[in-house]
């Protein structure tokens, strides 16, 4: 067994003092590879938060091996309403608890090893960061795409705030009520501020037809929509975006008014004031309301109330994507209508990956297409599309076979599985789980095993460092040539299909080989191995190319394979039962799938394992591995 807790601290500190994963900008091919950026809650990650970060991180890996310049960042998502509501009932000061969230949710990142570039970190209650915010804002004012209108709007008593129509959802009964927390929700005729999103209708329907998503996502975008002809007449569904929210933990506006309500667009940084009391006004207004030293100032010689309400959580996270192109190093931003900054544009968008959860389906993805095609139109970026490719990560239920909450007590710590497992376990446990689309089973056992497979790396390749085992380069194998061409053919072409699971078979397929031998002729049969296991288990990966006398992975290239040195007439195929590895088979292209099952169950070390037990499913992967999943007696 190898030290999981030394080897990744040891490695977290490298990565972290060189900046080996800092944004290069020297290469002819791009990468942006993108998370939805994490809301910083108190509880910190739960297991379920990794798995799409470490699909992204794996791509991100691979992509720098093969010469690629590769954005891969992270940042906060921190205004709103949760926060407050925190803040309110506990006293705290929102700013205060949120950065400290987002201290621990760094720890914690760092600790799975993800290669983001911190030097790029955003976060949307920066001042330098929503200066910007209140900018596209005030170009939609300019453009006409902002207005304040008198119209009913879903108003929440116990939220004290307007919600969009997006946020509402209906409970059992068929009431209306908020989306966060369920409370009741009424139509209450108010002024408010308006988004023009229903002018961008029919070009946020068109731009759907040549993005890479899931066709369902695709359709839960057309159906919100929601175009109809009717008699010569286009209606919509979509409605214009409710825009003003009554709460204090939010962007202010760049708007005042004067005695005769005329409006004065201000075009530089409104700071968000720090306030004790942040409970809501009681007349409708936000907190801010009470401030009169923030409310009121005298301009020109003319005396100008600010606007009270606060923007959206929705407005930060609406082109957050871009903030981090225009990061610099010394933590300001570029100017987004620069030359610099459209430079910067024409390098790196669109967002080649995106990889988030399906709940944003409609809210974060439509606004942030929405203020996209804005900044397209104002030739402030040069792509009409923010997200090329999109990739929703299916959900890890609890071993309970609920979605994780606290309520029911089935959250699983991920710092608890790094320090009993280490992080690269997790890292290669979640993505082994099944399709990255699918919705998973977290399982205690199922993670144990894939300890135990890194422990048998450690030890195969050990042997090779300790000289227990020797590379003589007399002793040719060409089977050894075939089965190490397969493997860097197969996970390549893993990689690039998002097939991170079958990848991993792979991985315990060429190890199984390698331990079946006990020699080799080449050290390139170990650090080839190691260079296609990096981006999903980067810390013992550095370790052990390291003990071979080889650089750190950053300086390494992804090997190539030759089709020529591969065996067509014999393919090993794992077998596993209830997801463990129980043996290997040798079989020929020509069997057929039921000789294939077969020669499986005569196994000695699979017949054992099957017993009398019935065989409830039998999984496939055509000449990869067969997995019988068995009911236990």
């Amino acid at each position: 067994m190898y030290n999981h807790i030394k080897i990744e601290k040891k490695w977290q500190k490298v990565w972290e003092k060189e900046k080996t994963f800092k944004t290069t900008g020297n290469k002819n091919k791009k990468y942006y590879v993108l998370d939805m950026f994490p809301y910083p809650s108190g509880t910190g990650l739960h297991v379920g938060h990794p798995e799409g970060y470490t699909a992204t991180d794996i791509v991100a890996r691979y992509k720098r091996f093969n010469d690629f310049d590769v954005l891969h960042p992270i940042g906060w998502d921190a205004f709103g309403l949760p926060a407050e509501q925190y803040a309110i009932q506990t006293g705290n000061d929102p700013l205060s608890f949120t950065n400290k969230n987002i201290n621990n949710f760094r720890v914690q990142l760092k600790s799975l090893g993800f290669s983001y570039d911190y030097d790029k970190e955003i976060n949307t209650t920066d001042p330098k960061y929503y200066v910007w915010t209140q900018w596209i804002f005030s170009q939609m004012y300019k453009n006409g795409l902002a207005e304040i209108k008198e119209i009913d709007v879903n108003w929440c008593e116990v939220l004290g705030t307007v919600l969009a129509n997006e946020e509402v959802i209906e409970d059992e009964d068929g009431n209306k009520v908020s989306e966060r927390g369920s409370f009741p929700v009424y139509k209450k005729p108010m002024k408010q501020w308006i988004l023009k999103i229903t002018n961008y209708a029919d070009k946020l329907l068109d731009g759907l037809e040549n993005l890479d998503w899931p066709n369902s996502l695709k359709n839960l975008q057309r159906n919100w929509i929601g175009k109809k002809i009717e008699n010569g007449k286009t209606t919509y569904h979509l409605r214009d975006w409710v825009f003003a929210r009554q709460r204090y933990w939010g962007e202010p506006f760049p708007i005042a008014f004067d005695e005769d309500n005329n409006i004065l667009l201000i075009e530089n940084l409104v700071e968000l004031p720090i306030m004790k009391n942040i409970k809501p006004s009681g007349n409708g207004e936000s907190p801010l309301a009470n401030n009169n030293d923030w409310l009121y100032f005298i301009h020109e010689g003319k005396k100008y109330r600010r606007d009270s309400n606060t923007m959206p959580q929705w407005a930060g996270s609406s082109w957050y994507y871009l903030g981090y192109i225009l990061k610099n190093d010394d933590g300001t931003y570029l100017d987004l209508n620069s030359t610099e900054a459209y430079s910067r544009f024409e390098k790196w968008l669109p967002v080649d990956l995106y990889i988030g959860g399906q709940e944003h389906a409609v809210l974060h993805l439509l606004y942030a297409r929405f203020w996209h095609k804005v900044l397209f139109d104002l030739k402030i970026v040069p792509t009409s599309e923010p997200f090329l490719k999109l990739i929703n990560q299916g959900m890890i239920l609890g071993s309970d076979n609920q979605k994780m909450s606290k309520s029911k007590g089935n959250v699983i710590d991920p710092m608890l599985i790094i320090n009993s497992h280490g992080a690269d376990t997790l890292r290669v446990y979640e993505m082994f789980m099944g399709p990255l689309t699918d919705t998973k089973l977290w399982s205690e056992k199922a993670i144990d095993g894939t300890k135990k497979w890194l422990d048998r790396v450690w030890r195969i390749i050990s042997k090779y460092i300790d000289g227990e085992c020797k590379i003589d380069i007399e002793n040719k194998n060409i089977e050894l040539e075939s089965n190490y061409n397969i493997l860097i053919r197969e996970v390549t072409k893993n990689i690039e299909e998002s097939k991170f699971n079958i990848a991993i078979s792979n991985f315990m397929i060429y190890i199984n080989y390698l331990y079946k031998i006990n020699c080799i002729n080449d050290k390139k049969y170990l650090t080839n191995f190691l260079i296609l296991l990096s981006p999903f288990a980067p810390h013992i990966s550095e370790e052990l190319i390291e003990k071979l006398g080889n650089e750190q992975m950053i300086n390494q290239i992804w090997p190539k394979y030759n089709e020529s040195r591969i065996i067509l007439d014999k393919l090993s195929v794992v077998v596993q039962v209830n997801g463990k590895v129980r043996a290997n088979i040798d079989i020929s292209e020509t069997m057929s799938e039921n000789e294939i099952i077969e020669k499986a169950k005569s196994v000695k070390n699979v017949s054992k394992f099957l017993g009398l037990n019935k065989i409830v499913k039998t999984i496939i992967i055509k000449n990869k591995l067969i997995n019988f999943v068995i009911e236990i007696k």
